[in-house]
């Protein structure tokens, strides 16, 4: 009965060991689950409800370059331009997704975006006054005009030089911060430059939009984006936060075999599967901005109290001006994609314009402006188990080119400048609500796991214990006595009386 006692302790000590084992393997998976489950976009989820109407807004920060000897360097009076950075200019990003449908074959999500700003911060009241905040910066409508004139006819070129004389157009212009950002600004030349213009060349945003204004496309208008398709992981959670264009091929081509018909479908920078690997470059497209991101891991760092990865950005692609061509554009049919239509920028090089993503190195050796270290930081800081994105920043800087043009008059004389025009931040952080709840959830893989080496400690314990027990008791000396005693029985006898009754 004692053997059958020890085998049963001794089987309760394997039991916790084998269940701690079980669960410290497979903790992993359930935890993954778990983190489905926080991370569902399935209509009706936490997720999906801040997603469609999102309470955590990006700040931005806005910034305008005055030209302010620009009188001077086009009558060739001075040898340097000089520009003087106005800003910042704050704004919370407010967006919206609407026409959403949920497609159960495929667990994706059809949606469309609309963005706009709302001016907030301590410069909110500087933000409201830039209607009437006036600097000096390039008529861009004429540049325009000279730009996609190089790749038109002598004749055609000549009617543009024409119509800049008979509509007093001049190389620079003196334009509200407010109309440079977003109001834009009516110009009559516009008018006569898109019947010239959208007839031959297929440039979406001067063909209909009778205003120029770099953000024109968010506050003013609010046109919604094209359509995107955004797959929630149901099918493969590799692929969660996947956005592709409504005409992106099923099978997405490389980047560098890029066809603007292709569309895009890469990660937005909004949504990143779990099970982060930091040996693994990460890419995103920023349709908005008209660039491909490249992360590369740069270090670890701590947000909230929460521990993520930091990825640098090391490279920044645009989709190639060379691929929006027209004789490119020609074989995409109407129904295709077509990037940059809907874009921060009614002017941008999506669409063949001449505006282009400032270099930091180049810009400081060659003008003359105070540029902030943070205007080329561009990184993100994700959480590696469950994907969240814990902190980012998009720092970009625009320019254009000032050149000569022997067959447009207003052109023919300008010296050949690069002029810087605004710059932008684009800053956001998870919200400490948002950052007390995964740090429960992350605590809870901690306890998990804790658990599980408690499970098996507690059985090798009991093992142990029985093991020594048995061993002490079988070596603890036995309790027994050598002394024997012997009952012997002596019968009873009366001696001479006994004989004496006989007798």
């Amino acid at each position: 009965m004692g053997c059958c006692r020890w085998y049963m302790v001794v089987g309760l000590g394997l039991g916790k060991v084998g269940t701690g084992l079980i669960f410290l393997f497979a903790w992993r998976d359930i935890f993954d689950i778990l983190v489905t489950e926080e991370k569902s976009l399935l209509p009706g989820s936490m997720l999906y409800k801040e997603w469609r109407r999102p309470t955590e807004r990006p700040r931005w920060q806005f910034y305008v370059y005055n030209w302010s000897n620009a009188q001077a360097i086009l009558e060739h009076q001075a040898s340097s331009a000089s520009f003087q950075e106005i800003g910042p200019y704050e704004y919370e990003e407010v967006a919206e997704v609407v026409d959403v449908k949920y497609h159960q074959a495929n667990g994706t999500l059809s949606y469309r975006k609309r963005t706009f700003f709302r001016p907030s911060g301590p410069h909110s009241t500087t933000t409201k006054g830039t209607e009437s905040e006036e600097i000096i910066s390039v008529n861009f409508v004429a540049l325009v005009a000279s730009h996609l004139g190089h790749s038109m006819d002598y004749s055609v070129q000549r009617e543009l030089s024409f119509m800049l004389h008979n509509f007093r157009q001049t190389v620079a212009v003196t334009r509200t911060i407010g109309q440079l950002l977003f109001t834009g600004y009516r110009e009559p030349m516009i008018e006569p430059l898109r019947k010239l213009v959208c007839p031959t060349k297929r440039r979406s945003m001067v063909c209909q939009d009778e205003r120029l204004a770099y953000f024109r496309t968010f506050n003013v208008t609010r046109r919604a984006s094209e359509v995107y398709s955004l797959d929630v992981g149901l099918k493969d959670r590799s692929k969660y936060g996947t956005v592709r264009s409504w005409d992106a091929a099923a099978v997405p081509t490389a980047h560098g075999e890029f066809h603007p018909c292709d569309g895009f479908a890469d990660l937005t920078g909004e949504f990143f599967p779990s099970r982060i690997k930091r040996d693994q470059a990460i890419v995103i497209v920023l349709p908005e901005l008209c660039r491909r991101l490249t992360l590369e891991f740069d270090r670890e760092q701590l947000v909230a109290g929460i521990m993520g990865f930091r990825y640098a950005v090391r490279l920044v692609r645009s989709f190639r001006s060379e691929q929006m061509s027209e004789s490119s554009m020609r074989s995409c049919p109407d129904t295709s994609i077509r990037l940059g239509r809907y874009g921060i920028l009614n002017t941008n090089d999506c669409n063949g314009f001449p505006l282009y993503e400032s270099d930091q190195a180049h810009v400081s050796s060659n003008e003359s402006t105070s540029f902030s270290s943070d205007s080329d930081l561009l990184y993100y800081v994700l959480e590696p188990t469950t994907g969240t994105v814990l902190e980012s920043n998009i720092g970009l800087t625009y320019y254009t080119f000032l050149r000569p043009n022997e067959h447009i008059a207003l052109f023919q004389s300008i010296p050949e400048l690069r002029i810087p025009l605004f710059r932008f931040n684009r800053y956001y952080r998870l919200s400490e609500l948002k950052a007390a709840k995964l740090r429960q959830l992350l605590h809870l893989l901690d306890v998990g796991h804790q658990i599980a080496l408690a499970g098996c400690v507690a059985g090798l314990t009991i093992i142990l214990l029985a093991v020594v027990y048995a061993c002490w008791k079988a070596q603890r000396p036995s309790k027994t006595n050598n002394d024997q005693y012997r009952i012997i029985g002596m019968p009873l006898s009366a001696g001479g009386c006994e004989h004496n009754l006989l007798k």
